[in-house]
């Protein structure tokens, strides 16, 4: 069964940051929620022990039923495992090819929304050569995403789940994820 795998460490904040810093202007270009570092060295401000144990114990409750039916989607790669490092910054959730996403727990809302979150990034992970090879820009990966989760039985993991504004579905492409004959 594949798992997901809770980390926060200091080298990895750091890289995080220094990655976050180097999209800033896109974040800013794009008015993109984000809370980014002042510099590479805001690092010492560490999520906690306590909440990484609380989010892998929380996360552990639907990661077989998330995975199970992650595996009937069409054209889904799953991985054994996936790398979640958990930050005080960047956006709710981000990704990196192959296996490994980045969920923020700084505020109530992030708390409230990071599985969610995990979930939402995971699927970007499954289905990132998929969609790369059908040509799919941000508003429709991100639209593809919302519909996988909002049309399957991830709905009922993530009954608050809300839809992104800016995504875009490709109907045809959907039903070809979704199709169990």
């Amino acid at each position: 069964m594949p798992a997901v795998i809770f980390s926060h460490t200091k080298k990895q904040e750091k890289e995080y940051c220094a990655e976050l810093l180097k999209e800033k202007a896109w974040f800013e270009r794009t008015n993109f929620p984000v809370f980014l570092p002042q510099n590479e060295n805001e690092v010492g401000k560490e999520v906690g022990k306590e909440k990484s144990m609380w989010l892998k114990k929380e996360w552990k409750k639907i990661e077989r039923d998330y995975f199970n039916t992650a595996k009937n989607f069409k054209h889904a790669q799953v991985l054994s495992n996936y790398k979640c490092h958990v930050s005080h910054f960047g956006p709710e959730g981000k990704y990196k090819r192959p296996n490994m996403l980045f969920v923020r727990l700084r505020t109530e809302k992030d708390k409230k929304r990071v599985f969610e979150t995990i979930g939402h990034e995971l699927l970007h992970l499954l289905f990132a050569d998929f969609f790369e090879s059908k040509k799919l820009n941000y508003p429709e990966r991100e639209g593809m995403i919302d519909a996988l989760i909002l049309e399957s039985d991830l709905k009922n993991l993530f009954p608050k789940y809300e839809q992104q504004t800016i995504g875009k579905v490709r109907p045809g492409l959907l039903k070809s994820i979704m199709d169990k004959s």
